[in-house]
């Protein structure tokens, strides 16, 4: 089956500094791929650098690579060639994005439903009715209680939960091909982010959209991914599926990496824990 998007080679600069170094990796439709790996090793940039956000206000260049993506007419285009006014059409449209933290995503001054129907109308050209009545049926589909209620308020009055719920709703509400979520349960409690997984997991049934999720936790991608790229130091250290990151790791920073998730009773027998050793890599 040929990929819904394709990484090739893919090298983002910020000035002198390579945020990202020759990253590949494909995404199929319906599949779940986890990019994973700590702060600073690239795993965001390239997500931005899809979305072709790394470049907007930013002194962030694609430098090389391609970004392919095919559309639902199933003609393959190149995002790194393609014009900005093209992109706006996208964004939001074929590939959406749910950002770590939504209060920042959120405008302060409008209601959280006026927001998402502002989305729908501008990507799916709906009169302002219609745009309700979508953003109604997209706050059922992420279960948002009392959605009539929750559409006029305001982010501020929202838990970090309903205010997550309600940025996955708008990444749908316009039934994108790819989801892209960066960090998605980074700044919930664990109860929470249990409850936001399920939730991804069943909108990704339901929909058929294929998921790209940034994430450091490897408890995460456990939950949720096909998938699994490793990233550190900018470039992708391993890749393959989810069952074989897991069970026979074969890089010492996915090692590391793992032996990172706390175990029930990993301290049995010690006064306090085991250092990590650091993973270097050559430059």
């Amino acid at each position: 089956m040929e990929p819904l998007l394709s990484v090739r080679d893919l090298t983002v600069t910020f000035g002198s500094f390579t945020a990202v170094d020759r990253v590949s990796f494909d995404l199929h439709e319906g599949q779940t791929l986890a990019v994973v790996g700590e702060s600073g090793s690239g795993k965001s940039v390239t997500a931005l650098s899809i979305m072709r956000l790394v470049e907007l206000g930013t002194r962030g260049k694609i430098e090389n690579g391609e970004i392919l993506f095919r559309q639902p007419d199933g003609e393959v285009i190149d995002l790194v060639q393609q014009r900005e006014d093209d992109m706006r059409e996208i964004r939001g449209n074929a590939i959406s994005m749910i950002f770590q933290e939504p209060l920042t995503s959120l405008n302060p001054v409008y209601s959280v439903g006026d927001q998402v129907a502002e989305a729908v109308m501008l990507h799916q050209g709906l009169a302002k009715a219609e745009a309700a009545e979508r953003v109604l049926e997209m706050f059922r589909l992420v279960r948002i209680p009392e959605p009539e209620k929750r559409m006029v308020q305001y982010p501020h009055e929202m838990s970090g939960g309903m205010r997550q719920r309600v940025m996955i709703a708008m990444a749908l509400s316009c039934d994108p091909k790819v989801l892209i979520a960066d960090e998605p349960t980074t700044a919930l409690d664990v109860t929470i982010q249990a409850q936001i997984l399920g939730l991804m997991r069943d909108l990704r049934e339901q929909t058929g959209a294929a998921v790209l999720i940034i994430t450091h936790d490897m408890g995460v991608v456990a939950e949720v991914a096909d998938d699994v790229v490793v990233m550190n130091r900018a470039k992708v250290v391993e890749h393959g599926p989810a069952v074989d990151i897991f069970e026979n790791p074969s890089e010492p920073y996915t090692q590391a990496l793992l032996a990172s998730v706390p175990r029930l009773g990993s301290m049995q027998g010690r006064s306090e824990p085991a250092p990590f050793e650091l993973v270097e890599y050559d430059s």
